[in-house]
């Protein structure tokens, strides 16, 4: 199917009427009418209800509307990469991770990028934030995937997406026996007040990992006076920890359905809404970004449009019901 019916149906669905469709598309209004009834006929399905004013779309011209939308953005997009290609693009982009980001996500997207661009040079630097943004800053990297910080506004921040911050414990933890458990899950936590974690025993990253920090930023909010009962650099690590019964942990909510844990764990949230961090990709404000690194991002989010894997999974807060106090 041409990308010209798309676009005739999409002018009429926006103006609900074919006569001002046929003016926005230079076309005449017998010629359109035409087309339509045509399509349709092609199709086996009407896709306006003619018989009210303004017309409108029927379901099967929702729908129609609705996978028309998703094709020409594949055509558009598939046009951009074979324009980039046939350019011959060439050069070096270096990019700043930290290791487990590094790990979850570049085996899916560098393969797509080297085989697009393969005259293209890629340079991993894995670190922890603080390290990353100096590099940024003194032009050591070209770009930044992190964790949003106010601590970085002095650059450009693009967002990827938005991740559920979840508290984990383990299982047998007195707080997490006094709730039903049966429903638990990273993708179904239970809301707790903060108050009932204060003095509990914790293990956290380092502060300049961006986990570390949002822990700190916690523990400063709700005024836990945590136990730090250990620090680590991998939040992995910290998860396995915590899963053998070490303390408490913030954790992404992706992190505890990838990995393998020591022991069942519990998971609650003590806020309400569930707080979210947000990640992008930091570039300097000041010198623009070469075609190797433009190259880079596109690829990037178009394979994390695309690749479910990738996905952060959909989380929902449950308000557990309180005790019941046997008298």
């Amino acid at each position: 199917m041409q990308t010209t019916a798309y676009e005739y149906v999409f002018a009429i669905a926006k103006h609900h009427s074919i006569s001002k469709a046929a003016r926005e598309l230079c076309i005449t209004q017998p010629a359109l009418t035409k087309y339509l009834k045509r399509l349709e006929e092609d199709l086996g399905t009407q896709l306006f209800d003619r018989a009210v004013i303004p017309i409108s779309l029927t379901p099967a011209g929702k729908k129609f509307v609705e996978k028309a939308a998703l094709i020409l953005e594949i055509e558009r997009s598939l046009q951009y990469d074979l324009n980039q290609i046939s350019t011959d693009v060439r050069g070096k982009v270096t990019v700043g991770m930290n290791t487990e980001f590094c790990s979850n996500t570049l085996p899916y997207v560098l393969p797509e990028f080297r085989f697009r661009y393969p005259e293209i040079e890629v340079q991993i630097r894995e670190g922890h934030n603080r390290l990353l943004f100096d590099e940024l800053e003194s032009g050591t990297v070209d770009i930044v995937y992190s964790a949003y910080s106010m601590s970085a506004m002095a650059f450009t921040y693009d967002l990827i997406y938005s991740e559920p911050i979840l508290l984990a414990m383990p299982a047998d933890h007195p707080l997490a026996g006094s709730v039903d458990l049966s429903n638990n899950s990273p993708l179904t936590p239970y809301y707790i007040k903060p108050e009932l974690v204060r003095n509990c025993d914790f293990i956290v990253l380092i502060p300049e990992q961006g986990m570390g920090a949002i822990a700190r930023d916690m523990f400063h909010k709700y005024n836990l006076n945590p136990n730090i009962v250990m620090e680590t650099q991998k939040h992995e690590t910290a998860m396995r920890l915590a899963s053998a019964g070490m303390g408490m942990v913030f954790t992404p909510v992706r992190t505890p359905l990838r990995i393998p844990l020591v022991k069942p764990m519990a998971y609650f949230s003590i806020e309400n809404p569930i707080f979210t961090r947000s990640r992008g990709v930091y570039y300097s404000k000041y010198v623009p970004l070469s075609e190797a690194a433009r190259c880079f991002i596109h690829v990037f989010n178009e394979v994390y449009n695309h690749e479910s894997t990738l996905k952060i999974p959909d989380c929902h807060l449950i308000i557990p019901p309180p005790p019941i106090n046997n008298v």
